[in-house]
């Protein structure tokens, strides 16, 4: 996995952290509404930690590619990814990236991209640059979910469509779905999921492994 697709996939992933909503006595129908409750809950995060799987399948060369692994986060800017063969960590200063297959070690200045789906610029971006709706409802097990589509309103976004899945009894996203503007589709599954639960900055740097090969990009 190169580094580029290992940060669209910690941007994602951090929407899960986001995904906690504020019950008002039942579900808000419009779609603007769940986004700024969303945006209200997110405010109350402190650091979260996610076990996630996930499955992509590229339309032209119909194949799959599955991985499962662990995201912590602490704010501002403060990410653990651990994937089967890459880890990437960031103190929102320096970025580390992992490859255990290469035995590598990439270490870059980080930088706020603006095509990195985080909390802050779903939160901030999504009543202003895509439009949401309300499509229907699924059950999952016990679950009863909410299903959310948003889609981009201008022609910059390397995103065709989103899709959230919202567990309407614990109102926490369960599930996002991802379609590119190549048709490549992205599904990530939520399988356990903890908030504040104090998580410290020690978690947020790295200690490269003895006779990793590093580069420094800085």
């Amino acid at each position: 996995m190169g580094n580029r697709r290992c940060w669209r996939f910690l941007g994602i992933l951090v929407i899960f952290i986001s995904g906690v909503f504020v019950s008002s006595g039942g579900f808000a129908q419009d779609a603007q509404d769940v986004l700024e409750q969303l945006r209200k809950k997110y405010d109350t995060i402190k650091d979260a930690e996610v076990q996630f799987s996930s499955r992509m399948k590229f339309s032209i060369a119909k194949v799959e590619q599955r991985t499962s692994g662990r995201l912590q986060f602490k704010k501002e800017h403060k990410y653990r990814v651990e994937l089967e063969d890459q880890t990437v960590v960031t103190d929102g200063e320096t970025v580390w990236s992992y490859s255990a297959s290469a035995n590598q070690v990439l270490i870059d200045h980080f930088k706020l991209d603006e095509r990195m789906l985080s909390p802050e610029q779903i939160l901030t971006a999504a009543p202003r640059d895509f439009s949401a709706t309300t499509i229907g409802h699924e059950k999952s097990g016990k679950r009863d979910l909410i299903i959310l589509k948003l889609v981009p309103k201008g022609e910059q976004s390397t995103l065709k469509s989103m899709k959230l899945w919202v567990d309407d009894d614990e109102w926490l996203i369960r599930k996002v779905e991802l379609v590119d503007l190549n048709g490549t589709e992205t599904v990530y599954v939520v399988n356990d999921f903890r908030l504040n639960t104090g998580l410290e900055d020690t978690r947020f740097s790295y200690q490269v492994p003895e006779g990793a090969t590093v580069v420094d990009l800085r």
